[in-house]
Order: C-alpha cells, then structure tokens, then sequence
C-alpha cells in the first residue's frame, strides 16, 4: 500500500493521495480546476478515489465504500450518497458513466479503475516538461545544475509538508469538544454571557465538530462537586474532558488592547494542555466583535480539519445568525439558563427585553416559542414561533431546518413537511439527539408506531435522560410491544431514572398485560405520592375500562377538586361526554357536553367535544363545531386526515347514512394508527367499523375492530377498546359465524364481569349473548 506522500499517474491525471489533490495533464481541466489544473476533491470523493487506485482495477464493492466512508451509526440513505459521490468523481476526471475511461461500474457489485497505476518519484510540483529537458544536448547541463538546486528545495519542502500531514489535527465524528468559558480580561462584564453563546454557536453550526452538549457538561460540573453556576476554566473544562473520554478543549479569550479588543482562541489537548491550534486577532469596535468572533471561530475551525466545502456551507456570518448586539446576545443567554432552570416566566421576560434591543433575533423568538408553550398560552406560542420561522434565513443551516420543524409541527400542524424537514437535518446531523425525538414524533403523528418506537429508543441510547427514558418507553407501548417495554422500565430502574411518564407507562404496562398485583400496588404507591392527581385519573382510565364508570366519576371528582393545571378539568368533562356517550348514556353525555360548552376551550378539548356531541347526537352543534375548527387549521395534517373526516363520519353515522360515513373515513387508514394527543385509541377504524355494520357488511367491519383488538397499546386507554370485542362479536354474528360471535361476547363479557349493571351497552350484550347461546343449544 502506498505511503501517503506518494503520487499516483491515473491515464492524463495525477493524483496526490497524502492531499486529496487531482491535477490534469492535459491542456484543459475538465473540471475547471483553475491555476496549475489542480482540483482538491472533497473527502469523500478523495477516499472512494485512493480506494480504488490502491486495488489497482481490482473491484471496490459498495459495501466497502459505505464502510470506508461512513460509521455503523450514521443516518443516511447510503445508495444515493454513494451514487453522488461517483458521479462527483467522474465530474472531476471528466468520465462518463455511459462510456467510461476512467470508473467502470460493475452492476451493483461496485467499481474498478481502468487505467493503469503509475507510480510517480518525483517531488510534488516538479513539472513534467523539466524531465524531458534533460535529454537536451545543449541545455542539459545547466538545467541539471538548476534542478538539482531546485530538487533539493522541493525535497525540502515535500518532508516539511508530509510532517504536517503526519502531524496535522484530524477529528472522528464521535470526537466531542469541549467549550471553557471567555477568559474576560476586560471590563465590560457583557462578554461573559454573550461571548460564551456565540462561541457555541459558531461551532455547532457545522456537523463537523461534536461539541459537548450543555447537559453532559452540567452533569460532569456535578460530578466534579462544583456548584452548577461555577465558571468553566480551561482547567475545569481540561477535567470535563478527561471525565466524558473527549477530544480537546476549545478556549477563547478577549483583552483591552488600548482601543481596541485582542481575541484569541486555541485548541488545547485534553491531557497535557498543549495548544493543538491557534488563532487570534484585534478587532477595532466593540460592535464588531461578535463578527470577527465567527471569523476566527471559523479559522480555528479550518485548522482543526474541517474540509473546505463544508467551511464554505456551514458558515452563516455570526452576527446575521445571532446579533451584533451584546446586550441582546446577553440577555438572550440569561434567558435560555432561567428557561433550564424551570423558570419560563422569567425567561420570557428576558426574552423580551432581547428581541426589544435586536428584533431581527430569530433563535430567541424561537426560544419564546417554547416557553409559551410550556406554560400553556398556545396562541403567544405559535405567533413566536412564526416570527422565528419568517427570519429563518438569517439562521444557521441547522437552525434553519429547526425552525422549520418547530414551525410546521407546533403551529400548522403539517406533519408531513415536519417529516421532510427532519430528514434533511439527520442528513447533516445524524447523532442530533433532538432530531432523533423530533423524527420520532412525526412517526407518532403521522400513524407510524413500530417506526416511531425504534426512534425513541435510539434517542434514549443517545441520551439517557428521563424525559427520553419516558418517551421511548411510552411510544413501545403504542407499538404494543408490552415486554420490550417492562425492558426498558428496569433499564430505567437501574440508572435510576424517574419522572410521571415512568410511572404512568409502568402502570399502563401492567394494566395491559394483566398483572394486576402490580396495578393495585402502583395505585396504592401513588395515593400520597406528589404524582396522586394524576393517579386518580389514570385509575378512572382503568376502572372505564371495566365498564365501572360510577367508580371512574368518583375519581375524577376526587382529583378535579385538587387539579392544579388550568384546563385538566375540561379535558376530563369532556372525555366523560364521549365515554357515556359510546355506552348509551346519552343524557349523561349532555349534561357533560353542556358544562363544557359555555367555556373557552384550547384546540384539543373542542375536537374531543365535537366527536362527544356527533356521538350522543347532537349532530348539529358537532357539525358547526367540526367546520370552525377546520377553517381554523386548514394545512393541520391530522385536523385535515384525522379529526374532521372521523368527526363527520360519525355525524353521518347518527344521520343514518353509513355509505357517506366510509366515504368520509377512506383518506384517514394512513393515520388510524396517529398518536394524536385528542381522540385517538384508532378511533377512525371503529368509526369505519360500525359504518360497515350499518351497510350489512360483518366482514369488512370485523377487519376494522379487530384492528383496535390487535393494538392494544392504544385501545387499553378508553372504553371502545373493550367495546371493540363486543363490536366484533355482533360483526361476526352478522357474517353468520355464531361460534366466533359467542367467543367475542364472552371475551367482552369476561372484562367486564363487575360492570355497572345500569350500562345500557352491557344490558344489550348479556341480552345479546343471552339469545346467541339459545340458538346454539337449538342447533345442537
């Protein structure tokens, strides 16, 4: 194998396999390489190129270039990126893939260079027309003179230049940097907090560098035993390092130098402390200091081994992409630490007072975003998120798409442009932990369980933090994947890893798969817990599930009278009016549906009333309800696909018009399986389920119930998932296939063994039942 300094002749091209440059012999570079004909490839272009010169036309599979130029767990579609990357190639040696000089593809084995491999001892830069000189009669002797000057020059040059390739900064995706705070040595205390943001800034805008998170560092600054507000020195930051395996540590430093500001910044080893790289500049004015901040970042950045193009693409000027203003960048900082702090209230203000001194400062309108949603005001939530989405491209790439994606998941609801922009961002950033979670939320929205578990899962390895823990372990659930689930709660038992998502799931869990020691002891656990309001109605949850609605509504009164969160007690009057409503407790329901209506009611509490009131029959005011909320939501992907067409087939169901209810229902199968945060439990299929009992047809509405039967992950949380078993009990008696139908009713009839015997459903099924074991006795 080659040595990396060594040149190569490819047919008119000479390659230098130690610098990835391609330089063409001929009179024309193809790919319009410039001065001298050089071309320097991108690296991946570079390695799929020496790859193929060292097996000397032997065939490179494509499995090999994936494993020569990506690791087991990035995210990419590996053919395109591969076919890029040839084509790429063939640009740069002017080769066609319909009449190849230069790459022969090989089916979809792989690749093999056709010309011949000719090994160059030359020193770079020594011109080809210098080696025919020496055949001259006249000149040779002096030009030999000359080139022996000339070659000991090179040959200089060529050792200092493969020193530098042996000793030059190379950085593995996996390699994390860690950031020390500004060394302030001036007196404008501003710097602290602005400086400090912007550096981060500057250097996670590109999927090049792996800067350590703010979490692992807050965790590691514990670990160490320092207060959580210490200043990260160089020391410190050289500790972090050594306790989180990273790669080096990145420190800035800005001093009064007379009028003007002195700036450095270096790249510091993690163990010995010696500087690895350096930069270090004057700036002139104070509001140019963030700017030649991102500069030199970027400089710094060049050194430690970031490829050309991708210095060129991830490199959003500094203060377009956060401010110019210190005093904005300042209290922006101050902001987001109250915000990590569990205090949105103040953060809010601070956020304020920033977009006050800097308007055009879109990550903070992002910022507010979340805030308001945190504390519930949906309305504030969405017009700060707009904001941020219209300034979008002031942002860096990968705020740019974040934008986007908080933009159409949070304030259109347009899932499938959410699912698209997320892609592209795990395209460049393909170990992001928030786009994991994001990814993972477009497959709960977009009815996708299986895909939506496997994400949460690989979101909760990449950072093992409760709030994931909880989340991978709730979207297993929906997947009804019961015993992956018990799996990952004693993974969170182990690193002892708690919060109301846990136990809630735990209690899910334990209720689904029948352990219902473990029920009563987790309720039990829970009644003084600091969790108990929420436990109360988790348990009505379990008892409707049992068709025990008086104990349910004695829950929920319990935990009403102790709710602490403006608007819980709307969401549980309002699921109360759909359950009764499903049973037959039509007046009931309407004295729920009455109490909720004269209210002001957020998004999701006006689509379950609106399914409440078509259910018990109030197709009317469902009606107005459905298209007040449509208009409301025109590009809202569930509104449009889910709620509304579910909402209006069931007031078409009441209507008496079953056909019209399915023709409603045919564009929401994609969705049925939608975690949707409002009615869900597949509610779409049972719909669909009993507008095929009102045509007649038993066989086609048995598919669709035994679809909430076989996921269970959904349906254990609401009444139709039992009433599911009935439903295709009287299915299957409609086929005419009375075994399955008496084992249907029995399944129901066992669940539901202490039912409230005044349910006007449960009266039905035991009459029902009653009469289906009187034809079997006849018929034996």
């Amino acid at each position: 194998m080659p040595t990396p300094s060594e040149r190569v002749r490819v047919g008119s091209f000479e390659f230098d396999l130690s610098t990835g440059e391609l330089r063409s012999l001929a009179a024309t570079d193809p790919d319009n390489a410039g001065p001298n004909n050089k071309v320097l490839l991108r690296e991946q272009v570079f390695q799929v190129l020496r790859m193929l010169v060292e097996r000397e036309g032997k065939i490179v599979t494509r499995e090999e270039i994936k494993n020569g130029l990506w690791s087991d767990d990035t995210i990419v579609d590996f053919d395109h990126s591969i076919n890029a990357t040839i084509k790429s190639l063939r640009r740069a040696l002017g080769d066609s893939a319909d009449n190849p000089r230069y790459i022969e593809t090989l089916g979809r084995r792989g690749y093999r260079l056709l010309p011949a491999i000719e090994y160059l001892e030359l020193a770079p830069g020594t011109p080809p027309e210098e080696v025919a000189a020496e055949a001259h009669p006249i000149r040779g002797q002096k030009r030999r003179a000359l080139a022996m000057g000339a070659l000991l020059a090179v040959g200089a040059l060529s050792i200092w230049r493969y020193e530098v390739y042996r000793h030059r900064i190379t950085l593995a995706p996996t390699d994390a940097i860690v950031l020390a705070d500004i060394d302030n040595r001036t007196n404008d205390p501003v710097f602290d907090d602005a400086l400090n943001t912007a550096l981060r800034y500057e250097l996670e805008q590109t999927p090049y560098l792996n800067v350590l998170g703010l979490d692992k560092t807050s965790a590691t600054i514990a670990q160490l035993k320092l207060a959580p507000t210490a200043k990260i020195s160089v020391e410190i930051a050289r500790q972090i390092c050594s306790k989180t395996n990273s790669k080096m540590v990145v420190s800035d430093s800005i001093a009064d130098a007379g009028n003007r500001y002195h700036l450095e910044i270096r790249a510091l080893d993690c163990g010995s402390g010696a500087t690895l790289a350096e930069e270090r500049t004057d700036i002139s004015a104070r509001n140019q200091v963030v700017h030649e901040l991102g500069t030199t970042a970027a400089h710094l950045r060049r050194k430690l081994g970031e490829p050309a193009d991708s210095l060129a693409r991830f490199n959003q000027p500094l203060e377009k992409a956060t401010s110019a203003s210190l005093e904005a960048l300042q209290a922006a900082t101050q902001g987001a630490k109250l915000y990590l702090a569990g205090d949105p209230e103040g953060a809010l203000k601070l956020y304020q007072q920033a977009v006050e001194l800097d308007p055009n400062l879109a990550l903070t309108h992002g910022r507010m975003g979340a805030a308001y949603l945190f504390l519930g005001n949906t309305d504030l939530s969405a017009a700060s998120y707009a904001r941020a989405y219209q300034l979008r491209d002031r942002l860096t790439e990968k705020d740019r798409l974040n934008t986007e994606i908080a933009y159409y998941g949070r304030v259109t609801g347009d899932w499938e442009k959410e699912y698209s922009s997320v892609l592209r961002f795990l395209e460049i950033f393909p170990r992001d932990v928030l786009a994991h979670a994001n990814l993972r939320a477009a497959f709960v929205y977009l009815g996708q369980p299986d895909r939506a578990a496997d994400e949460a899962a690989e979101t909760a390895r990449l950072q093992p933090s409760a709030y994931y823990f909880g989340s991978a372990i709730q979207s297993i659930r929906f997947a009804s994947r019961f015993n992956e689930a018990k799996s990952w709660l004693a993974k969170a038992d182990a690193l002892k890893l708690d919060n109301l998502l846990i136990r809630r799931e735990r209690l899910i869990v334990a209720f689904a798969t029948g352990d219902r020691d473990n029920v009563e002891k987790i309720l039990k656990d829970e009644e003084q817990g600091s969790y108990r309001e929420a436990f109360l109605h988790e348990h009505s949850l379990i008892e409707i599930q049992q068709g025990r609605f008086h104990s349910a509504e004695r829950l929920r009164q319990q935990a009403l009278r102790q709710t602490s969160k403006a608007g819980n007690d709307d969401w549980w009057v309002i699921l109360s009016a759909l359950e009764d409503a499903e049973v037959g407790k039509d007046a009931q329901a309407r004295r729920y549906e009455s109490e909720a209506t004269g209210r002001p009611l957020e998004r999701g509490n006006k689509i379950n009333l609106a399914l409440a009131l078509a259910r018990s029959g109030r197709t009317a005011e469902a009606s107005r309800l459905a298209d007040q909320i449509s208009a409301e939501r025109p590009e809202d992907t569930l509104v449009q696909h889910y709620f509304i067409p579910t909402i209006r087939a069931a007031i078409k169901l009441e209507q008496h018009e079953p056909a019209a209810a399915i023709d409603l229902l045919r564009g929401t199968e994609k969705y049925d399986l939608a975690f949707t945060g409002s009615f869900d439990y597949v509610y779409p299929a049972y719909i669909r389920g009993l507008a095929y009992m009102g045509l007649g047809d038993g066989q086609l509405a048995a598919v669709q119930f035994q679809k909430l039967i076989d996921n269970p992950g959904f349906s254990v949380r609401h009444v139709i998932g039992p009433l599911a078993r009935l439903q295709l009990g009287r299915a299957q008696k409609l086929m005419g296939d009375n075994a399955s139908a008496r084992k249907s009713y029995e399944e129901f009839l066992h669940l539901w063994k202490d039912a409230d015997p005044d349910l006007p459903v449960y009266r039905e099924a035991k009459a029902e039942y009653a009469q289906l074991k009187n034809v079997s006795n006849q018929i034996q």
